[in-house]
């Protein structure tokens, strides 16, 4: 088998006690005591059902607890949220976040009861995708794709408007249904809980001038993404509210109330008692719900088949319900989980033992399992992703996304590979403090010989070939403890090779150690925004081209004749991230600045100059396109991931990692664990083939002679090399 690390949004919590007894659940237990007698009570039947079960239910337990915490710090129920920056550094947009995407989310409920959303049916807007790469990604209660929107699948150079349906509204059983004169595409879901993440392709490394940055990308893509319940779309006259970022700002009582949804429960009651009421909010599908049973041939391109599907279309979560009938006897069933009357505490600590079990069964294969030589030790999931069988082997691949990142795109939009160590061992685990390099060669035209290994990730290119989509590669921060986790680094704002210092600071205040500057069109100024200053900070006490901190929330002030806005703030040359249990610093506005640098002002007009800082977190494809990253004497392309920057290395191709030395400077008496993993992320690969190289499983692979058989792909990833 072979594992998927993909955008991490909230996975599950690790490190967990093994037991626990019915009386220390308390007062939570109590709640859900009282079930039917249960057939079942010898403590290792319990346990061994209970690891099957946890497997099957993560993903349903996951879309609910991350419903409950999504709508109350990112967007309410069936509305779309985020967007406004790119996830680079102390951004908290998404976990494990891609900074070659904006990302736009909404969880999504369509039973149409009050207080659940009050509609089953919703629409959505999407812009052109022919010039500007997106992807729609739109998943059930059980993170299988219903359906798929964007460059790949509904190729389009003008707006598209989308009817997305739940399991019993009248439209369910529709394809493209007229209403009130508007004729819409349907996407009927299967359950009445879903996610809709959307990515939208941006170069976070280029000016905000350039027509693929962050900040165009914003403006004329993210921007004309809308989304309403029907009933408002009709009162608009058809005409789509268009989404505008920072239009919902939590309170800080709800970010307090979204905390306890944060990670999974630590103990197997609470776990249970969320996946329980997941299915009791969102009944299994049926053979008679939406779309079920029609045949593929008739199957519209932005609807997603089952796995495996042959003639006619099944809905992705059907059939399911007797996997779920194989838990009733542990209290879980359609209608929630409910804790068997016969039970005591040793039935009890027998579930929690088995959801234990789950937990490092899925966490083991997740960093082992399709590792060997011959994928040069990176392993992937390239198939039967995005949508799972409803097997055993399924719901495994199903519990490996959760715990990997929530959610993943059908294999056909996007792979995303993922190295831990150099030869498969702990042995040799990735290290922030070693210098490493990868080194694609350029592409293969009709190779000889297959698989293709090392050369740049083969992807679906445009005329000038450009991939329509992009690869990119990220080092993340592991932490085992936290299901947020992994993280972007903060060592990422270390390499400063795609910032520039030419805005003015308008004023400079000795006495209050305060700037003004005029504003970045780059992104949101917040507290925790690493900037940079020009070739004269040194006349004003700062040191040219380093990074700093606006250590303060900025604040506003307009001129009454031009009108022009400004901004003031203190700066620090440190910003300490709240650390985790593991001592891991956890990406997000949640930390604090060192101390406040001290400004002179030698009188005069102010002569400085200031940038906001690009972090590098990735480096990819984009930057291969803008020209940016430096290619070798022989067309190939090295990218080092080191603490600093290599000696003859470009600097344009270095992606910083976090070390000892850094950590210790910022977090001094405290041991931060250096440890990271490598991901590449490939939208849009090139198709699946027998002859030319791809990621994507050729459509004869048992023809073609090893280890094509054993790795399920005619392309491998380059091995990675430690350097000293």
């Amino acid at each position: 088998m072979k594992a998927l690390l993909s955008r991490r949004c909230l996975g599950v919590m690790f490190g967990l006690a093994t037991v626990i007894a019915l009386a220390s659940t308390g007062a939570h237990a109590r709640s859900i005591a009282g079930g039917s007698r249960s057939p079942l009570t010898n403590p290792a039947a319990i346990q061994k059902l209970a690891t099957k079960a946890y497997i099957w239910g993560l993903a349903p337990e996951f879309i609910y607890r991350f419903l409950k915490y999504n709508t109350l710090v990112t967007a309410p129920l069936n509305n779309l949220g985020g967007g406004g920056a790119a996830a680079a550094w102390n951004n908290n947009a998404t976990n494990a976040g891609n900074a070659s995407v904006l990302y736009l989310n909404a969880l999504i409920d369509l039973s149409g009861q009050r207080g659940r959303g009050g509609s089953k049916e919703l629409v959505l807007t999407v812009p052109p995708s022919k010039t500007d790469y997106y992807v729609v990604n739109l998943l059930d209660d059980f993170i299988n794709t219903v359906g798929g929107i964007g460059t790949r699948t509904t190729l389009s150079t003008r707006a598209q408007t989308y009817l997305i349906v739940g399991p019993t509204s009248q439209y369910a059983h529709k394809r493209i249904v007229r209403i009130r004169g508007f004729t819409y595409r349907v996407i009927p879901y299967d359950t009445n809980f879903g996610w809709i993440l959307i990515r939208i392709r941006a170069d976070t490394l280029v000016p905000a001038s350039d027509p693929a940055s962050a900040a165009s990308i914003l403006k004329n893509v993210v921007e004309r993404f809308a989304m309403s319940t029907l009933a408002q779309f009709e009162a608009r006259g058809h005409r789509p509210k268009y989404f505008k970022p920072g239009q919902y700002t939590p309170t800080p009582k709800q970010i307090k109330r979204a905390a306890k949804w944060h990670s999974s429960p630590t103990n197997a009651v609470a776990f249970f008692k969320q996946m329980g009421e997941s299915l009791r909010l969102n009944p299994l599908p049926t053979v008679t719900t939406g779309l079920n049973g029609i045949l593929l041939s008739t199957l519209p391109s932005w609807i997603s088949p089952q796995p495996n599907a042959i003639r006619r279309y099944r809905n992705p979560s059907f059939p399911q319900q007797q996997s779920l009938a194989l838990f009733r006897p542990l209290g879980l069933t359609a209608n929630g989980f409910r804790i068997p009357s016969n039970w005591g505490p040793k039935q009890i600590n027998a579930l929690q033992a088995g959801y234990v079990a789950g937990q490092t069964k899925i966490n083991g294969l997740l960093t082992s399992s399709g590792v060997s030589a011959a994928t040069n030790f990176w392993n992937y999931l390239n198939h039967d992703v995005g949508s799972y069988p409803n097997t055993l082997l399924g719901y495994q691949y199903r519990a490996l996304i959760v715990i990997a990142g929530g959610s993943a795109n059908l294999a056909l939009d996007a792979v995303y590979p993922q190295l831990n160590s150099l030869d498969g061992t702990s042995a040799t685990a990735l290290d922030g403090n070693n210098t490493y390099k990868l080194t694609f060669t350029p592409p293969v035209t009709n190779p000889a010989t297959l698989p293709v290994v090392g050369a740049l990730p083969p992807t679906v290119n445009d005329s000038q070939g450009n991939p329509k989509g992009f690869w990119s590669i990220h080092a993340y921060a592991l932490d085992s403890t936290q299901s947020s986790a992994p993280f972007i680094t903060q060592a990422s704002v270390l390499n400063t090779a795609y910032s520039s210092a030419n805005l003015p600071v308008t004023a400079i205040d000795p006495s209050t150690d305060t700037i003004t500057v005029e504003p970045s069109t780059w992104g949101p100024l917040v507290a925790s925004s690493p900037i940079l200053f020009g070739s004269t900070a040194a006349t004003y006490g700062l040191t040219p081209g380093v990074p700093y901190y606006v250590a303060t929330a900025p604040t506003a002030q307009t001129d009454p004749t031009t009108k022009a806005t400004t901004y003031s703030f203190k700066i620090s040359t440190e910003w300490l991230q709240q650390l985790s249990a593991a001592n891991v610093p956890i990406q997000g506005t949640n930390g604090h600045p060192g101390s406040v640098a001290h400004l002179m002002n030698p009188g005069g007009p102010v002569n400085l100059q200031w940038g906001p800082i690009q972090p590098v977190s990735q480096l990819g494809s984009q930057q291969l396109t803008s020209g940016k990253l430096v290619k070798n004497a022989d067309g190939s392309v090295t990218i080092w991931i080191a603490p600093t920057l290599p000696a003859g290395a470009p600097a344009t191709n270095w992606l910083p990692t976090p070390s000892s030395a850094y950590y210790a400077t910022l977090y001094p008496g405290v041991k931060v664990p250096t440890q990271i993993r490598l991901t590449i992320r490939i939208y849009y690969p090139a198709p699946g083939s027998d002859t030319q190289a791809s990621i994507l499983p050729p459509p004869n692979a048992s023809t073609l002679p090893p280890p094509i058989p054993t790795i399920d792909a005619t392309y491998v990833f380059p091995a990675l090399q430690k350097v000293g």
